[in-house]
This record gives C-alpha cells, sequence and structure tokens, in this order.
C-alpha cells in the first residue's frame, strides 16, 4: 500500500467521492450515491463531517472514516470512541478482516471500498491544497443542491398530505407559476396562458407519468425524464417546461416513487448536463462551472438562501425539517 501522509489520502479521497453522478455499490453490493462528501474534519474525530450519502433509497446525513485497511477501525479504537457513533461510511482501500468486520461493526456503518490506484492518481495529478469553506468550491455547491432538492421535495410532500396525491400536481403548479409571475418584471406568459396549462396537466403525459410512479411500475427513469424535457405539455417553451420539472414534477415524483424509482430520480438529478446557463449565475459565479442540472440548482439555492454560509449541512437541514415530513431522509447512523 502507498505511504502517503494521513492528511494527504483524506483530501484525495475527498475529491474522488465529489462527484455526485457516480453510482458505486457498498460492500454487501447496496446502490450507493455521495450526495455530497462532506467536510474534511481537521480536528478529531472522523475524516469527513456531514456527508451525505443515497442508500437503499433513503438520504443520510453523517460522518465518513477513511482507513487504508478495515482492521483500523478497532486498532485505533474508533469501536469504543462515542465520537465515532454517528459514522454512516467506513471508506477502505482493503478488508483484512472480513469475518470480524461483519459480525462486530454495525449494520449502520456500511463499508465502501474504494480503488488505491484511483486516489494515488488523484494525489500525482492534482495539487490538494486546503481550501476555506465557501460557495467557492463545487463541494459546497453540492451541499446546496441536495438542499434545495430535499427542500422541494418537503415542500411536494406537505402539499401531497393536504390535497392529496391526485391534486397535488395541480397545486403545486399553481403555487410554482404565481411566484413567477411575482418574480418576473416583464413575463413571457400571462396569468391566463398559465391557467390554460394547468387546465391541461391533468390530462397529460406527466399525470400518467406520476401515476406509474405511484403504482409501483417499472419506469426507465432517464428516458422518461428525457420525454418530459422534450415533449411539449401545451405550448410553452423548454425554458419554462425545464423549470416546471425541476420545481414541481420531479419533487412530487421523489415522493411517490419506490425505493429503486426514487434512486434513479436522485442519480438524474445528479448527472444530466444543464440545457443552458443562467445569466444571473454566470455574472454572480464566473468561475463555477454550470455544467450539470445540480450545480445550477446549487447557485440558485446560494442565492435563495441570501449567500448565507453554513459550515454544517445538518444546521440548515434542520431548519428545514425534512427528517418530519420526508420518510427517506435521516441524519446520523442510528
Amino acid at each position: 500500500m502507498s505511504t502517503y501522509p494521513e492528511t494527504i489520502l483524506q483530501k484525495a479521497v475527498h475529491k474522488m467521492l465529489s462527484d455526485p453522478s457516480v453510482v458505486r455499490a457498498t460492500q454487501n453490493g447496496e446502490r450507493l450515491q455521495i450526495l455530497s462528501p462532506g467536510k474534511i474534519n481537521v480536528q478529531g474525530g472522523p475524516d469527513f463531517l456531514e456527508t451525505a450519502i443515497l442508500l437503499k433509497g433513503m438520504v443520510i446525513i453523517g460522518e465518513a472514516e477513511f482507513h487504508r485497511k478495515s482492521s483500523e477501525w478497532f486498532a485505533h479504537g474508533h469501536d469504543d470512541d462515542e465520537n465515532y457513533d454517528s459514522v454512516i461510511l467506513h471508506i477502505i482501500y482493503a478488508d483484512d478482516i472480513k469475518t470480524k468486520s461483519a459480525q462486530e461493526l454495525p449494520q449502520k456503518r456500511n463499508v465502501l471500498i474504494v480503488d488505491e490506484n484511483e486516489v494515488n492518481k488523484i494525489i500525482e495529478n492534482e495539487e490538494l491544497e486546503q481550501h476555506p469553506f465557501d460557495i467557492f468550491s463545487l463541494e459546497e455547491v453540492q451541499h446546496f443542491a441536495l438542499i434545495r432538492l430535499l427542500r422541494k421535495t418537503s415542500e411536494a410532500q406537505k402539499i401531497i398530505n393536504t390535497f392529496g396525491s391526485e391534486n397535488a400536481l395541480t397545486e403545486l403548479t399553481k403555487i410554482f407559476l404565481d411566484k413567477s409571475l411575482q418574480k418576473t418584471k416583464r413575463p413571457a406568459y400571462n396569468k391566463s396562458k398559465f391557467e390554460l396549462l394547468i387546465n391541461a396537466l391533468p390530462g397529460s403525459h406527466i399525470r400518467e407519468f406520476l401515476n406509474n410512479l405511484k403504482a409501483g411500475n417499472k419506469i426507465k427513469i432517464h428516458q422518461q425524464m428525457a420525454n418530459l424535457i422534450s415533449k411539449k405539455i401545451l405550448n410553452e417553451g423548454t425554458h419554462l417546461r425545464r423549470e416546471l420539472i425541476l420545481n414541481s414534477i420531479l419533487p412530487l415524483a421523489i415522493c411517490l416513487a419506490n425505493e429503486e424509482s426514487r434512486i434513479d430520480l436522485f442519480h438524474w438529478y445528479w448527472s444530466t448536463p444543464a440545457l443552458h446557463q443562467y445569466g444571473l449565475l454566470t455574472r454572480r459565479f464566473k468561475n463555477l462551472p454550470q455544467n450539470y442540472l445540480w450545480q445550477q440548482q446549487g447557485l440558485l439555492e446560494y442565492l435563495y438562501e441570501y449567500g448565507k454560509k453554513t459550515n454544517v449541512i445538518a444546521e440548515l437541514i434542520k431548519d428545514y425539517g425534512f427528517a418530519e415530513i420526508l420518510s427517506f431522509y435521516k441524519h446520523g447512523a442510528n
């Protein structure tokens, strides 16, 4: 194994886990997405704080720990240290005590085996200096992209709870379009055009898509989402349709989906290229890319928070009360 110092390996592993579109597999074969790698911990305790993962259709926020070998969990005394009780992900190169780790490591600590060569390449090819924790890093944009998706999904779940799943699409769309009219100084659409669009929703292909999700039917999510973006509901433009999908349809779909479809919906969100650049974001964040939908959504959420910065994602999530609203979200290992 490599002899790189722990601090260098920590930064390299963090960098490797900073692509939310990659679907990995835990040691026991479960699909795993790292939605946010969290913040590198320069103090005592787990290596990464407030890491966000998607596992078995659940969004889980907690800490992550890296070791070269699984036996180091016990060699370093983590099994008796309460500071490591919140660890949800143990990242290793090799499992040298498979029987012991399977029997003694609690199931809540999922194991991810990563390729040492992949980590070494990152060390060799990049300068792994410590960056300040602020919006001018893609890792921080990931935090806000996740918060935005969870916030909108929570809003969708509240609408479902109030109006029922059959009426939720219409109600949520009304809310979104009303806000659009209020925000835009020179709207391309007037209220009557929006009303026609809303009235067309119940008999549209979007309603059929949501009904299939609710029924638990097997759906090719990426293909269906691409279809939703390209196919008109009535006579709306592509820009409005995309905004409607991101702000209303995707959150509703996540609420209605089963475990398998929810995983695919999250993957679509984190892997789909942006359709065009937002002029507002280009002016405000000149050095940050808008290559993917999640990057744009993260930057928009940052602006929604009026530029407020938080160095712990859980603080902001707690304010929204996601755990009380969403059945597929939890914080911590328990």
